[in-house]
């Protein structure tokens, strides 16, 4: 059953989300097209994408909701959710950056 529930939405192309302009929103498209280089966080779009929409095995990142971005850095910071590379990526952040780089693939 969740195979065809994975095909049926795998095969809908996302809706865009609406552009925003926010300080937070800048913040966020900076972290995820330049990384934080004084952290040693690579840039999200490196992995993931120009537009955020992933490849194989990398998920889309675009359209998501941010509570559930969020959530997700944060279990691979902790390695509550078991990834490496992300673990790496995550564990320096603060919460004000996850905040950032999520608000801004939430409107992608």
């Amino acid at each position: 059953m969740s195979d065809a529930i994975a095909d049926y939405y795998s095969s809908h192309n996302p809706v865009a989300g609406e552009p925003d302009t926010s300080p937070e929103i800048a913040a966020g498209k900076s972290i995820f097209t330049d990384g934080i280089p004084s952290e040693s966080v690579p840039a999200c779009v490196a992995c993931h994408g120009e537009h955020a929409e992933g490849n194989g095995p990398i998920p889309r990142l675009a359209g998501q909701h941010e509570d559930y971005l969020a959530r997700q850095l944060e279990a691979y910071a902790s390695m509550e959710r078991a990834n490496e590379i992300m673990r790496e990526i995550s564990k320096d952040m603060m919460a004000e950056q996850i905040s950032e780089v999520t608000a801004y693939l939430a409107t992608l």
